[in-house]
């Protein structure tokens, strides 16, 4: 059975100009289409979205090292790595970084072997300042109290001789005083 992006109707279609490169448009537009990995970022800010002094290739790079972090874990990389990712220069990675840190979206150390050479960095992301608080949600008022259990008793048996005489002796003491025997 075919996934779903993968049937013909549905399958992502290329504008009708990216065939064939012509002067008036970019070069980007010409570029062939990634496959889709059905990898997603969980949701962030609005606030962070629409943070208009942060760069829009920054917000990217984010979002991506967002979906690198996992389990909010620092992320152990190098600016090589990531900018082939983004399809951008180093150069212009440690900036997109120095960006995200003005803004107090993430802070990164270099990370070094045992003899002292620089191997990468370590980048701790700024959580609180990109997801969303989670709320917890109270108890439906629509609910149930009533506990879903079976009442067919599987280990039914008779009660032991202590356990019957302490019964009846029970069962004196609420009929001396008035009370009306539970149901059993």
């Amino acid at each position: 059975m075919q996934h779903l992006s993968q049937v013909g109707n549905i399958k992502l279609w290329n504008a009708p100009y990216s065939a064939k490169p012509q002067t008036h448009i970019p070069n980007r537009k010409s570029l062939e289409l990634l496959r889709p990995n059905f990898a997603f970022v969980k949701p962030v800010k609005l606030d962070f979205v629409r943070n208009p002094r942060m760069t829009p290739m920054t917000r990217c790079m984010v979002l991506m090292l967002m979906g690198w972090s996992g389990n909010e874990k620092p992320i152990d990389t190098t600016v090589g790595i990531i900018a082939k990712k983004i399809g951008r220069s180093v150069r212009q990675t440690h900036r997109y970084l120095q960006d995200a840190i003005e803004e107090g979206y993430l802070y990164y150390s270099r990370t070094k072997n045992r003899w002292g050479y620089y191997t990468g960095i370590k980048i701790h992301l700024n959580f609180s300042a990109l997801k969303p608080r989670k709320v917890k949600k109270g108890r439906n008022p629509d609910m149930t109290y009533m506990a879903d259990t079976n009442d067919n008793y599987i280990y039914k048996r008779d009660n032991t001789e202590v356990e019957q005489r302490y019964l009846d002796k029970i069962a004196t003491i609420m009929q001396r005083n008035g009370i009306p025997p539970t149901p059993i």
